[in-house]
């Protein structure tokens, strides 16, 4: 082990010597693992206990252009692969105070800690040829004993087409939210300005930007849910008052033309403990997917059952759906309506169940027709 005392502001500065390093890797060159990890399609090298690279596969000799390991032997991960900030320190990667905020640091310290797998983003500022790039990694480490010595697989995703998504999407959803809600306000404001025999065109208008917002906010939202940056609110709700809500403000969407939106008139109301923003959009799912299924002068029915510990919303329509489609109705892309939709009950099942622990359900007979249905928890 080298012994220059050397200086850190982050990890431990220590290293093995490069002839030590040598040894581990024939070491490990003969361990039966190590033959199976050319075959694994990301990049991935093997650390020893002072974050020295003592193996790896040939995707990550890929990334870094070369065909042999031996220039990089010894060296930790940064060195390697160009970190602006490796040589900030004498004791190089992982030793300075920009090191502290490195994700791909916490992860193989976290893993080397607490001997378990751990993971972490890593934003990392690269130097090559005098140019500068940035790289957005997820970095994956997972411990690893070969006789009696331990070791650690780093293995490396680059997410930058992730990111560079995630941030589109925000910039889309906000920029298209203000426009459509922004022409929305604005009709609202011109109404009643607009001469009589207009005004029916208008409200035609006036739905359309409204279903237009409204899918645009369903979109952002099943994005946020599935991606797990949703933050629940649990709050005390008057079931009824939901369903009078949505029957009232949807009558006007474009699905709603030409039918009708009825309350069932033995409809109870019942106190729920709920996040408002999730089970609204669970209950315009629903009506949503009546409204698209009825015809042209039919109608739909809401309704809101005290169901023991539940509350049970439920909306329904007079058509039948074919055996083919009840088998396949949750699952997500799956649609009637054509390619690339099927959203609308697949995010009724993942609001319902994973965020707001409820049950969802639907039945489909004659003469009866379809009725989907979700179970919420009673305010306590």
């Amino acid at each position: 082990m080298a012994t220059d005392n050397l200086k850190t502001k982050s990890a431990a500065p220590e290293r093995l010597s490069l002839n030590e390093v040598q040894d581990e890797r024939e070491k490990l060159s003969g361990h039966i693992c190590s033959s199976y990890f050319d075959f694994f399609p990301l990049p991935l090298i093997v650390l020893n206990s002072y974050r020295q690279i003592v193996f790896s596969n040939k995707s990550f000799l890929d990334i870094l252009g070369i065909n042999d390991l031996d220039n990089f032997l010894g060296l930790r991960p940064g060195e390697a692969m160009g970190c602006t900030y490796a040589h900030v320190e004498e004791a190089g990667c992982g030793t300075s105070t920009f090191c502290r905020e490195c994700g791909a640091l916490r992860a193989v310290l976290e893993c080397m800690i607490n001997d378990s797998k751990a993971q972490h983003d890593c934003q990392l500022l690269v130097r090559h040829n005098d140019e500068s790039s940035a790289k957005d990694l997820r970095v994956f480490v997972s411990p690893w004993s070969v006789e009696n010595e331990k070791y650690y697989v780093v293995s490396i995703v680059d997410i930058e087409d992730e990111k560079r998504r995630k941030i589109l999407e925000r910039i889309f959803f906000h920029d298209i939210l203000n426009a459509a809600g922004g022409a929305k306000a604005l009709l609202d404001t011109l109404f009643d300005e607009v001469p009589e025999e207009s005004k029916e065109l208008m409200s035609l208008v006036q739905a359309s930007l409204f279903g237009l917002v409204e899918e645009i906010k369903k979109q952002k939202q099943l994005l946020a849910l599935e991606n797990k940056e949703y933050k629940l609110s649990m709050i005390t709700l008057q079931g009824i008052e939901l369903v009078n809500l949505v029957a009232k403000e949807y009558r006007t969407h474009p699905k709603a033309y030409g039918k009708q939106i009825a309350i069932s008139q033995n409809s109870k109301n019942v106190q729920i403990l709920s996040d408002y923003t999730l089970l609204m959009r669970v209950i315009i799912n629903m009506v949503i997917n009546a409204l698209e299924a009825t015809s042209e002068n039919g109608s739909i029915t809401i309704g809101l059952d005290d169901d023991g510990d539940c509350a049970k919303f439920w909306v329904a329509n007079s058509r039948i759906m074919p055996e083919s489609v009840k088998m396949q109705i949750f699952k997500r892309s799956f649609s009637t309506k054509g390619v690339d939709r099927g959203l609308g009950t697949y995010s009724i099942k993942l609001l319902t169940e994973n965020y707001l622990k409820g049950e969802v359900g639907f039945t489909s007979e004659e003469p009866d027709g379809t009725k989907f249905w979700v179970k919420i928890n009673k305010a306590v």
